[in-house]
């Protein structure tokens, strides 16, 4: 805890959102539990957690209920990758997003390269969600890492349709300098970000993989306007973690 702590100070990062996946049907387990993960960020206000359940169980719904009003998480991870599950499947992925959609939670769907072995690429192509946007309007959905390869698909769709945000945690190469500046200056384009997008990315690291400061560094060194920067770094993920915003 300590380190994770220092390390946002000197990133000069106020707040870190920790989350988990459930893994329990593709894999026999959860990560870290919801309980567990809800006691680890009860250690600092400065942690905020967010839920993960498995869509393939038919109690995740319930489940979800109980992580955000009993454990005071704050919103829903999915991997559905490594969760082997479709995230327009009706029966199966659908109950868990009308769930979050009622409690006005945001949901964050890991997509694009997934390093684990057993994880399937093909669920991992962002465009499907585009059906998940156009069902749930209201239900605020983060497209991980830009779903990397897929970046342009998930570019179209954060353009497109306005719930639907993208983060910073591009980390195909082993420098996040080089990842970001390739996929958000070479192939977005800084003009786009800054006419269409600048309040739809917010700030991620992927850690402990990679070291927060050297993603803050990295976005700092695009080049973007002072608000733009402010925005991601912190006024969209205010927004995106605020309940009352989609109520």
């Amino acid at each position: 805890m300590s380190t994770l702590i220092g390390q946002l100070d000197v990133a000069g990062i106020d707040k870190a959102v920790l989350a988990t996946i459930d893994c329990t049907t593709a894999h026999g387990a959860a990560v870290v539990p919801n309980e567990v993960l809800a006691k680890l960020v009860a250690r600092s206000d400065r942690l905020v957690g967010l839920a993960s359940v498995d869509p393939r169980n038919p109690s995740a719904p319930h489940q979800l209920e109980h992580a955000i009003e009993n454990l005071g998480l704050k919103g829903l991870n999915l991997d559905p990758a490594l969760q082997q599950f479709q995230v327009a499947d009706e029966k199966t992925a659908f109950p868990v997003y009308e769930k979050a959609n009622q409690l006005g939670i945001s949901v964050t769907f890991q997509m694009g390269l997934n390093w684990a072995p057993l994880a399937r690429l093909g669920d991992a192509n962002p465009v499907s969600l585009e059906r998940v946007a156009t069902t749930f309007p209201d239900l605020r959905i983060v497209i991980a890492h830009c779903a990397w390869p897929y970046t342009m698909e998930a570019l179209a769709l954060a353009i497109k349709h306005p719930n639907i945000y993208l983060d910073t945690a591009i980390l195909y190469s082993a420098r996040p300098e080089s990842s970001l500046a390739a996929v958000y200056a070479n192939q977005y384009g800084l003009d786009v970000i800054e006419a269409s997008l600048r309040e739809k990315i917010v700030f991620a690291s992927d850690y402990p993989r990679v070291d927060p400061k050297r993603v803050a560094r990295a976005v700092r060194m695009l080049g973007l306007r002072p608000l733009t920067e402010k925005m991601i770094f912190g006024e969209n993920a205010a927004t995106l973690l605020n309940r009352k915003a989609a109520q």
